[in-house]
């Protein structure tokens, strides 16, 4: 198995899990808890899935986002932070319809899993523009692609426990 296949694998479970985490949130999906400095889960899913998007669109195969380029705004009705990062400010607007947003994940992650699976050996050696500076698309993939959603799935699992839900699934 190589990095790919190993990093397909690992996204196509957490993109299940996190579907599952966020499906059963119900009116904790939008609410913000008050004096936290963190925001709901729609935003934390939305962020996860925008970022997953902008990563692989905008960074590795430098094109408009599945978000752009699909007129997605007007179907699921979040807006996009403007960047890969999250704001309070933009984190206190997001009101998401889980349903019509998930079509848009689910696309996203189709998307992935394509790039993925034609991602050569090659291609994994090129040097691109990361977070932190000149990096190779292998880097972001195995450190930053692999583990970016995942992390933000604990993330959702746990501001759902602090609210006396379920967490995880399993």
């Amino acid at each position: 198995m190589n990095a790919q296949e190993a990093v397909k694998q690992q996204l196509n479970f957490w993109h299940g899990v996190g579907g599952q985490v966020v499906g059963d949130c119900g009116d904790a999906l939008n609410r913000r808890l008050d004096n936290a400095k963190v925001g709901s889960i729609a935003s934390i899913y939305a962020h996860a899935v925008f970022a997953e998007d902008g990563i692989v669109n905008g960074m590795f195969r430098n094109k408009p986002l599945l978000f752009q380029d699909g007129a997605w705004e007007s179907k699921v009705g979040v807006k996009h932070p403007g960047g890969p990062m999250q704001s309070e400010d933009w984190a206190a607007t997001v009101n998401m319809d889980l349903a019509s947003f998930q079509e848009y994940a689910r696309a996203v992650f189709a998307q992935t899993d394509a790039y993925l699976t034609g991602l050569s050996d090659a291609e994994m050696d090129r040097k691109i523009q990361g977070p932190a500076g000149e990096t190779t698309i292998g880097w972001m993939v195995v450190n930053i692609l692999a583990t970016h959603f995942p992390q933000h799935a604990g993330e959702i699992a746990a501001l759902k426990g602090v609210q006396g839900l379920k967490g995880l699934p399993f």
